[in-house]
C-alpha cells in the first residue's frame, strides 16, 4: 500500500510539472481576446533544443560587437564606480549566468511552443510565445510591441527570431544597468553587480526590495524548481543560477548576495557594496563575487576573492525554502517558475526505483 501511495505521488509530481512546462499563451494581434492590443502576429517556429540555446546565450553575452547584425544596436554601459575605477563607458556585455536564469525565469527557455490559449489560438503548430501583457518571446519583451508602438529594434523579428529576441532583452538590461546606482564597483563582468539592473528590469519598486515586509526576514537561498512564493524578482534570478533546473542547463554558480541592511527601504537603493552575503538572509556566512564565464576579455573563475583574499564557499545547493505567501513578483508563466518536466522525470523514475526496491526488502 506505502509503494502505491508513494507512485502516485510520484506521478502527481510530474504531472504538475508538465503542466507548468505546457502553458503556453499565444495573444497576438488576431487573439481573442487581445485586451492589452498586442501590435505583432505570432510566428511559427521550432523552439531551440536545451544544447541548441547555449552558443545563443554565450553570443548574446557578448554584446553587439558579438552578434553585429543578429541582434539590435545597443549603446555603451557604464564601467567602475570610483571603488577605485573611475566611471567610463565601455562596449556592452552581459553576464552568460544572468542571461540563462532571467530566461528561465521569464519562459524556461521558449521562444516557440503550441499555443494554449486563447481559444482561438490553441493547437499547433509551434508560435511564438505571447504573454497576455504582450511579452514576447524568451526574454519577454513588452515596450515596444503594443499596437502603434514604433521602438529602435525590429518587431517582426523580436516575435520570429529567439536570438534576436534575447539580445533585445539585454537592451532592455542596459537601459537598467544605466538607470540604477552602483553595486561594489559596477563592473558589468561582475555577476553580481547587475543584483540592482535585475531587480529593476522586473520594476524597481518596493515591491522587489528584500526589506519588504511581507518576505519572511529569515528566508534562505530561493530555488525555484521546489517553490519559494513571496520572493523579489531578482532573488528567483539569483535562486536559478544556483539551481539549474537540469545539469544540462549550465553549471550551478553561488552568487554572493547584498547586506539587507545597505539596502534601505525605498524602491530605490543607494549605491550598495560588494554583494558578500550568503543568502537574502545571512550575512553570517559569507560568499565572494563571481566573473562570468562567457566574456572574452573576463577571466572566469568560481568566485573572485574578496578583500580578504577569501574564495567563494563550494555550492551546497541551498535549503529549501518557505512557501511563504506576500507580494512581489512571481514567475510570468505557472506559479513559482516554468520548468521543463525532465526533473520531476527523474523523480518519478527515482520514486518506482526506490518502490520496487522497497518491494524486495525483507
Amino acid at each position: 500500500m506505502r509503494r502505491v501511495v508513494v507512485v502516485v505521488l510520484g506521478i502527481a509530481l510530474l504531472l504538475a510539472a508538465t503542466r507548468a512546462q505546457a502553458f503556453c499563451p499565444c495573444y497576438s494581434v488576431t487573439a481573442q481576446p487581445n485586451s492589452n492590443n498586442c501590435g505583432v502576429e505570432a510566428v511559427p517556429g521550432t523552439n531551440p533544443s536545451v544544447a541548441a540555446w547555449q552558443p545563443i546565450f554565450t553570443l548574446v553575452a557578448g554584446g553587439p560587437a558579438a552578434w553585429g547584425s543578429a541582434g539590435p544596436a545597443v549603446g555603451a554601459i557604464g564601467q567602475g564606480c570610483g571603488k577605485p575605477e573611475a566611471p567610463h563607458d565601455v562596449p556592452a556585455v552581459f553576464p552568460c549566468e544572468l542571461l540563462r536564469a532571467i530566461a528561465m525565469q521569464e519562459t524556461g527557455w521558449r521562444q516557440f511552443c503550441v499555443p494554449d490559449e486563447p481559444a482561438n489560438k490553441v493547437g499547433p503548430p509551434e508560435r511564438t510565445i505571447i504573454a497576455v501583457d504582450c511579452g514576447y518571446g524568451v526574454g519577454q519583451v513588452t515596450s515596444g510591441m503594443h499596437t502603434g508602438e514604433t521602438p529602435a529594434f525590429d518587431r517582426a523579428r523580436v516575435a520570429g527570431d529567439a536570438t534576436y529576441n534575447l539580445a533585445t532583452g539585454t537592451q532592455i538590461l542596459a537601459g537598467k544597468w544605466h538607470a540604477t546606482n552602483c553595486v561594489g564597483d559596477n563592473q558589468p563582468a561582475i555577476v553580481e553587480d547587475w543584483y540592482v539592473a535585475t531587480w529593476a528590469y522586473n520594476g524597481l519598486a518596493f515591491s522587489n526590495n528584500p526589506n519588504n515586509p511581507n518576505y519572511d526576514a529569515n528566508r534562505p537561498v530561493c530555488d525555484p524548481s521546489a517553490g519559494c512564493a513571496g520572493r523579489p524578482y531578482q532573488e528567483r534570478i539569483w535562486g536559478w543560477m544556483e539551481h539549474p533546473p537540469t545539469p544540462a542547463h549550465w553549471t550551478p554558480l553561488a552568487p554572493a548576495y547584498p547586506n539587507r541592511g545597505d539596502i534601505g527601504s525605498s524602491g530605490v537603493p543607494p549605491d550598495l557594496p560588494e554583494p558578500a552575503c550568503a543568502g537574502p538572509t545571512d550575512c553570517v556566512n559569507t560568499r565572494s563575487v563571481h566573473t562570468t564565464a562567457c566574456i572574452p576579455s573576463a577571466t572566469p573563475d568560481a568566485g573572485t576573492p574578496a578583500a580578504d583574499g577569501a574564495m567563494a564557499p563550494p555550492d551546497d545547493g541551498g535549503s529549501p525554502p518557505p512557501g511563504a505567501p506576500g507580494a512581489g513578483c512571481s514567475c510570468r508563466f505557472g506559479g513559482d517558475g516554468a520548468q521543463p518536466p525532465a526533473g520531476a522525470l527523474l523523480g518519478l523514475l527515482l520514486v518506482f526505483g526506490c518502490a520496487r526496491r522497497r518491494a524486495r526488502l525483507p
